[in-house]
């Protein structure tokens, strides 16, 4: 927004200017304060990554797991053979069944385990699923895949996003108008979405060996075909979820604002801004197209890609492997429990997110005015006239 930009270059003015008349005497650099703001912002910055795709990877599996009631969760259920999981040509793993015993069976002699299970079930949860809790699963995956398991898929996450970068700058030069943005979103995420796939099917696989580009390499096309759908309609949501806040802003301020300069006549260029009650409803309209759409797209498309996942390989998770699902079956066969388990699961984690992200922001900014020194007081400047065309006055 232009409004940004005119305070970015505010910024940039008195940082770049002395305080004193005729820039005679410079203020000296503290270096220091440099330094301690850098490696604040880098851990910090490695640190929100690494847990919010932490957390990607919990809800991928919270997503995907989901048995029906009869299944034996504490059992054990496939051990490997001969003692090792993974084959010596790097290949997706075997296991073998042999080892339950009469009375876990059902009326049918089929043995009553959830298909897919790696390794011997989950570590003692008394017949609950594996990602009941945030802590519970973590705790799983780094008993079952190792320290690195929450960070699993990283590597084609990047090549994703990095992929999803391109290709987004060619859609939105082939799109110069206002809202062409979002038909370009819509896009980039169908050509990008075989990525997509591969990783949630590298999120809920086993260890080994294969690389992604291998798993790719080897995926059969019409499980990309079956999954446009469920991509399409994350991508049609989650443009929207953006979208409907943007047609706000656009209704709610006035076109002068955006002027550069501001008109003569106004004392404050910046009293066209947003008013408390406003951004309210901005943001309601954002949470709510969020939850509402985006969210449980989300969950179909996760659940379509599993629904491909190789009938030959194991999982991690149990899940049910009912062959191909398309949307609308694979909502259906989302169970309230596991809806229960994803709602507790953004409960809990989210605030703990949203608590961090103000202390590490307010941390910065301290940090950014010691850096300052004399010229700190252009970030009050700036602070003070966002509290005061947001809540209508300032400390």
């Amino acid at each position: 927004m232009e409004l940004s930009k005119r305070a970015i270059q505010e910024f940039a003015l008195a940082v770049t200017n002395s305080t004193t008349p005729g820039n005679e005497q410079p203020e000296p650099i503290n270096v220091f304060a440099i330094i301690l703001f850098i490696l604040t912002l880098i851990v910090a910055g490695a640190c929100f990554i690494l847990f919010d795709y932490t957390f990607q990877v919990v809800k991928i599996l919270t997503i995907v797991e989901d048995l029906p009631s009869d299944y034996d969760l504490a059992s054990p259920a496939y051990d490997p053979i001969d003692g090792d999981s993974e084959p010596e040509d790097g290949g997706p793993p075997h296991y073998r069944d042999e080892q339950h015993d009469e009375t876990n069976v059902d009326n049918n002699g089929v043995p009553k385990i959830a298909p897919g299970l790696y390794l011997g079930g989950s570590p003692d949860i008394h017949g609950k699923y594996i990602t009941s809790s945030f802590r519970k699963a973590l705790r799983y995956l780094r008993l079952e895949a190792g320290f690195w398991s929450p960070w699993r898929g990283f590597s084609v996450n990047i090549v994703y996003s990095v992929a999803a970068s391109c290709v987004n700058g060619i859609f939105r030069s082939m799109f110069p108008f206002p809202f062409g943005k979002y038909i370009a979103g819509v896009l980039v995420m169908m050509v990008v979405s075989p990525l997509g796939l591969v990783h949630t099917h590298v999120v809920i696989a086993p260890p080994t060996k294969e690389t992604w580009f291998g798993r790719l390499s080897r995926l059969p096309f019409r499980s990309i075909l079956h999954t446009l759908p469920a991509a399409l309609l994350v991508a049609i949501t989650g443009q929207a979820t953006y979208a409907f806040p943007d047609i706000m802003v656009k209704a709610f301020v006035p076109s002068r604002a955006f002027d550069d300069p501001p008109p003569e006549d106004d004392d404050n260029p910046y009293q066209s801004m947003l008013t408390p009650l406003q951004c309210l409803a901005i943001y309601s309209v954002f949470l709510a197209s969020h939850v509402f759409l985006f969210i449980p797209s989300m969950i179909i498309l996760y659940r379509v890609q599993a629904s491909v996942y190789a009938a030959t390989e194991e999982a991690i998770i149990p899940f049910e492997r009912v062959g191909a699902q398309n949307v609308v079956q694979a909502w259906r066969s989302y169970t309230w429990e596991g809806k229960k388990r994803l709602i507790r699961l953004y409960a809990k984690v989210m605030p703990v997110v949203w608590l961090a992200a103000f202390g590490v922001g307010t941390l910065l900014f301290f940090e950014m005015r010691w850096v300052m020194g004399a010229k700190g007081h252009v970030l009050d400047v700036i602070l003070h006239t966002w509290l005061k065309n947001q809540f209508g006055r300032a400390p």
